[in-house]
This record gives structure tokens, C-alpha cells and sequence, in this order.
């Protein structure tokens, strides 16, 4: 066992639920985690003690020797503890019970809403969330505490505000996705495993674009081959492009994580080396020591890392 200042608090509060609770689902409920982390903080804790900690019986676990007599002791150290440091006053989010208003454009409301139902709504049965789309007003809403933080592709948050963003805003990354070329059960184009630059160019494709107009990337690369592709529909939205190819059997390109969640979906990798889609987490500065604030960015971190 380490000495007392090599070791990570957090694991040794992990250990007090879980010795309390004799559960790892339960014990993450408590700490507002996700079962998986409390699993994997489980092994850190038996790798430290040299111990299995919790033994499985049947369809639950029991304390080992070493655990049962440390139980009670861990249990007086953090009662003491929350006398200290007045921990009725830390955030737990079974107790919270507000609204979150989140900023965001529809391809990243749709998966970011799978990450909320994932790894926040589970964990914090009360909680509430707002969804805005992005205009020009997102800034003047964080800095006013109306929205508590916006979730933008890097490529468009010079657009979010007549300024860019300033020092009082912190921007962190929060996922990155591929592109690929998606269509509906009729498309043909996509029956094969491999589709080529001229399979492509052969096809009728639906194009996004944030003001309907111009070419993409797809364009580029055919253009390097002599190749040209003919586009029948022109929309802004990652969601109507997806809707549109599975009714019409038409190409289009889409952010594989959406393409993932579109039903009746298939979509195959481009033949070409495609950008990366990189998007970030924005809030204002005054919001980065709100402990309620903090555990939802976590959480949706923890799920897109995943």
C-alpha cells in the first residue's frame, strides 16, 4: 500500500461506497459516475490493497476479510471529513433539480442528446435540459449565464458572435467524428464494401452546406481526378441531408456518429483522406468553479472519450 500522499482520494471515497453499498452499480450512483469508471476504479483499489476488496457470491458481491475490517474506519474518516469541509454543501447530482441549456447545431444536439441520456439524465434523475440552436446571440447568453454552454464545431465558432471569442471564455475539446458517405436501404452505390471516386461521380448526392450553396470537399477530391459529381439537393442540416438520402435513395456525407444513429442506415468509408470533424465545449469563465456545472461537462466528456 502507498503512503497516504501518493494516493488518489477520490479512489479511497470510491472504496467507502463500495464497501458501504456492496454493489459497483450503487456505489456509482452515489458518486454521480458511471458504473464502468466505478468497475475500473474497483481495480485500481484491489491493485493498491493487494486485496479483492469485494468477493462475488452468487448475484451480488460480499466484503473480503480486509475489507470488512476497514469498513467501519473509512466510514468515521469521511464522517469526520464532511464535518470539515461542510459537505452538505457539495454538489450530489440525485439532488439536483435544474434546467441546463444547452447551445448547439441539430447534427450535434442528436448525439450529443444520446451522450445526456447515457451518462447525465441516469445519474441525475431531476435534471433538466434546454436545447438552443446557434445564432449570433451565444455568446451574449454565456456571459449572461442564459446558456450554460455551447457545443460548436471549430469551423464555426467564428460565426457564433459579431466579435470572436474573447479570454473570458474557456473552450475545451469535446469529441471529434469522420466523415462518410451515407445513403438509404436503395441506394446501390453503397452495396459494395469499397466504393470508388467514380462510383461516386456516377451518383446523385445531396450536399450541406451552411448556406446552401457552393461545393464541399467531395467536390475536391473528384475535381484532382477529372471527376464531377451532380448534386439534386442543397440543405444547411446534417439531419435533413440524412433524411433526404434514405428517402430518395441519394448520396450524401455525414458525420459518421449521426449516420450511426439514422435508421435504416448504410454508409460506407470515404475513398479519399477526409477532414476531421473537430468540436469544442464553450462556457464562460465565472461558470468553471460551479460544481453542478462542472459534473454535466464531465460527464458528457467521460462519454465521448469513452
Amino acid at each position: 500500500m502507498q503512503r497516504l500522499e501518493n494516493i488518489d482520494l477520490n479512489l479511497l471515497l470510491l472504496l467507502h461506497w463500495l464497501l458501504e453499498e456492496h454493489n459497483v452499480t450503487l456505489a456509482a450512483k452515489r458518486l454521480g459516475i458511471s458504473q464502468p469508471a466505478a468497475s475500473r476504479g474497483l481495480q485500481r483499489l484491489r491493485k493498491e490493497f493487494s486485496d479483492e476488496l469485494l468477493v462475488r457470491s452468487g448475484r451480488g458481491y460480499v466484503l473480503s476479510r480486509l475489507a470488512n475490517s476497514i469498513r467501519e474506519d473509512l466510514a468515521k474518516a469521511f464522517q469526520h471529513l464532511r464535518v470539515v469541509t461542510h459537505m452538505e454543501d457539495v454538489f450530489t447530482p440525485v439532488n439536483f433539480n435544474e434546467s441546463v441549456v444547452i447551445a448547439c447545431n441539430d447534427y450535434l444536439s442528436s448525439i450529443c442528446t444520446e451522450a445526456w441520456i447515457d451518462s447525465v439524465a441516469p445519474y441525475a434523475p431531476n435534471i433538466r435540459s434546454s436545447w438552443r440552436p446557434i445564432d449570433n446571440t451565444v455568446i451574449d447568453g454565456l456571459v449572461s449565464g442564459q446558456i450554460d454552454f455551447a457545443i460548436l464545431p471549430k469551423a464555426a465558432q467564428a460565426n457564433v458572435s459579431k466579435t470572436t471569442l474573447t479570454q473570458d471564455m474557456v473552450v475545451k475539446p469535446l469529441l471529434q467524428d469522420k466523415f462518410v458517405l451515407f445513403g438509404g436501404p436503395s441506394n446501390l452505390t453503397l452495396q459494395a464494401d469499397k466504393v470508388s471516386l467514380e462510383a461516386i461521380a456516377n451518383a446523385d448526392h445531396i450536399l450541406v452546406s451552411p448556406h446552401g450553396e457552393g461545393l464541399g470537399f467531395v467536390d475536391e477530391a473528384l475535381a484532382k481526378q477529372n471527376l464531377k459529381r451532380r448534386i439534386v439537393h442543397r440543405t444547411a442540416s446534417f439531419n435533413h441531408a440524412a433524411q433526404l438520402a434514405v428517402r430518395t435513395g441519394n448520396l450524401t456525407v455525414l458525420p459518421k456518429r449521426l449516420a450511426l444513429l439514422t435508421p435504416n442506415n448504410i454508409f460506407r468509408s470515404l475513398p479519399f483522406k477526409a477532414e476531421v470533424l473537430h468540436c469544442d465545449i464553450i462556457w464562460h469563465v465565472s461558470r468553471t468553479g460551479d460544481k453542478a456545472h462542472a459534473w454535466v461537462r464531465h460527464q458528457l466528456q467521460a462519454f465521448f472519450d469513452s
